[in-house]
């Protein structure tokens, strides 16, 4: 009979048996590396898929950037008003304004500018669309600045309405036709450039403005009914005159870049144009708004 102590612990070290086998510290060591080389491997693997992420993000924000052509400034002047909280709920939160604005410009862009043509566009690097503080005349006024900037003062009235995006849509339509459109050095007859923005925005789907007559009566203005007053009554003479001549808006844009001389639309044309007057004057073409227009779908906004 084995003689216990009373002071034995109650828990006995477990004894060594011949099933514990040593491992060798070089095992140990190997196992140690191999784990550090797979860490290292997958944190190799890791890198690289991210540096593919963020490479694909900046190329893709750089597409845009390059897309665009210009930077874009959205101001609300009209402030604390009911016209001025709606813009800033409907278009500067979520920035829908700056999508209209580049919507609009590339539709404008593919009716003045031959994409084949190595004439180069007109230079514009900064937009600003600005929603004035009060009404103003017409619903959207450009200014140009220096460093080929370009002011886009939006009438407050235009947020009022009962289709706020139709008439945000139009106005800033309106607004970027006029930014593009060369102007002959300032020097181009302004019914003739009012006639062209008529022209392409009824192109992008937009009834005439509400506060322009709608005739295309030309009759009054002999053979220079490029100068009329009405800008439908232009813009369908230019219509008149794309069907004629295919490209001729497109030719007629690219010679107002220089000073302004009544050449530059016999040259678009490829024949006098005071010829082409009377003959659209003898047609009498029965037309109602738009209708002879070919319309494209109303933008995207």
């Amino acid at each position: 009979m084995e003689d216990y102590n009373l002071l034995q612990p109650l828990l006995l070290p477990p004894a060594t048996t011949s099933s514990d086998i040593a491992i060798p510290a070089a095992s140990t060591t190997a196992a140690k590396d191999a784990a550090i080389n797979l860490i290292s491997s997958n944190s190799r693997i890791l890198f690289r898929v991210l540096s593919v992420f963020f490479i694909g993000i900046v190329t893709i924000w750089a597409n845009c950037e390059a897309s665009k052509g210009f930077s874009i400034t959205i101001i609300n002047d009209a402030g604390d008003t009911a016209a001025g909280r709606k813009f800033d709920l409907f278009y500067v939160s979520n920035d829908k304004a700056t999508r209209i604005v580049l919507n609009t410009s590339e539709f404008v862009e593919k009716v003045l500018y031959d994409p084949s043509n190595t004439h180069p566009k007109k230079d514009v690097n900064h937009v600003i669309v600005r929603l004035a503080s009060q009404n103003l005349t017409h619903m959207a006024i450009v200014s140009s600045r220096e460093r080929n900037e370009f002011a886009l003062d939006i009438s407050p009235s235009v947020m009022h309405g009962t289709n706020v995006d139709y008439a945000m849509a139009s106005a800033v339509q309106r607004g970027m036709a006029r930014i593009w459109l060369w102007d002959g050095e300032d020097s181009a007859p302004p019914a003739l450039l009012e006639g062209m923005v008529e022209y392409i925005s009824i192109l992008a789907g937009f009834s005439p403005a509400p506060t322009m007559p709608n005739s295309v009566d030309l009759s009054g203005s002999g053979n220079l009914c490029w100068m009329n007053k009405d800008p439908i009554a232009v813009a369908h003479f230019l219509n008149y005159c794309e069907a004629q001549n295919t490209g001729f808006i497109q030719r007629l844009n690219q010679a107002m870049e220089h000073q302004w001389h009544v050449g530059a639309l016999e040259a678009a044309l490829g024949f006098p144009v005071q010829d082409l007057c009377a003959s659209y004057n003898s047609t009498k073409i029965p037309v109602v708004g738009n209708v002879q227009f070919s319309r494209s779908k109303l933008l995207n906004i």
